[in-house]
């Protein structure tokens, strides 16, 4: 048996947009999904009722939401202005899941509010049992240490912006990989940039599956949604989907 962790950010609510967004996420096959700009509660629902995850975790005025297969306990944790990660727990009580959605920005500017979120959410999972057995989901709008953007792709003001507020900043990434995280994608791809933003031509990447020493044994794959027509219609960030294989206890939950 599997597990098939996904992250997707709608778009400002995914408004106008839920049929392109659950065929986009169809194709995964996903048994749980952490949404971001997840602002609409009946989009929320109505994707989630598509694609057979009928089990929805929404909060109003909140960015992150969740989908999933099987029920989940959850609670929200506060980490930043207006920025709150959601965590799941199965049954199993020592593997969970933190959804994210950081604050936005490459420079030093928005790397400074990332770094507070970060602290407060390593604080968080350190206090409720650490990361051993967790699982860090979402949009970080951080880059990784190695993984510069394609500069002469991104828009003329992002540029201008990083050339006077301090260039592009890894502060995030590596304090979350200093807590004890893997980022699933770049270990079965080191040499592939993984870009997910924009979803027409992939120039940067910002979407992440950061797992634990306890939960990197169990990953066979992770994956990006097609870029392309159809994904740009429904957002403009790209999919990330991890596939565990469930361990011993794992099973019971799914």
């Amino acid at each position: 048996m599997t597990l098939r962790v996904a992250s997707y950010n709608l778009r400002f609510g995914g408004i106008g947009r839920k049929a392109a967004i659950s065929a986009s996420l169809a194709s995964l096959q996903p048994d749980l999904v952490i949404l971001q700009e997840a602002t609409d509660q009946p989009t929320v629902e109505w994707i989630g009722q598509r694609l057979g995850l009928d089990h929805v975790v929404v909060g109003s005025g909140r960015s992150v939401a969740a989908l999933s297969r099987q029920p989940l306990d959850s609670a929200w944790h506060e980490i930043g202005l207006g920025r709150s990660a959601l965590e799941l727990k199965f049954r199993l009580r020592d593997f969970r899941i933190f959804g994210v959605h950081l604050s936005a920005g490459l420079s030093q500017r928005g790397e400074s509010r990332r770094m507070v979120e970060v602290s407060r959410l390593l604080g968080q999972i350190d206090a409720s049992g650490g990361g051993e057995r967790t699982m860090i989901v979402g949009d970080f709008n951080a880059i990784a240490p190695g993984d510069g953007p394609l500069m002469r792709r991104l828009p003329l003001w992002i540029r201008i912006l990083l050339r006077f507020d301090g260039g592009i900043r890894t502060e995030a990434m590596s304090s979350i990989a200093a807590g004890g995280f893997a980022d699933a994608f770049r270990l079965l791809h080191p040499d592939d940039p993984g870009f997910t933003m924009p979803s027409t031509e992939p120039s940067v990447r910002l979407d992440y599956i950061m797992l634990g020493s306890g939960i990197r044994p169990l990953l066979r794959s992770c994956e990006l949604m097609n870029a392309g027509r159809e994904s740009a219609l429904a957002t403009d960030h790209l999919a990330v989907l991890a596939e565990l294989g469930l361990g011993e206890g794992l099973e019971q939950t799914f």
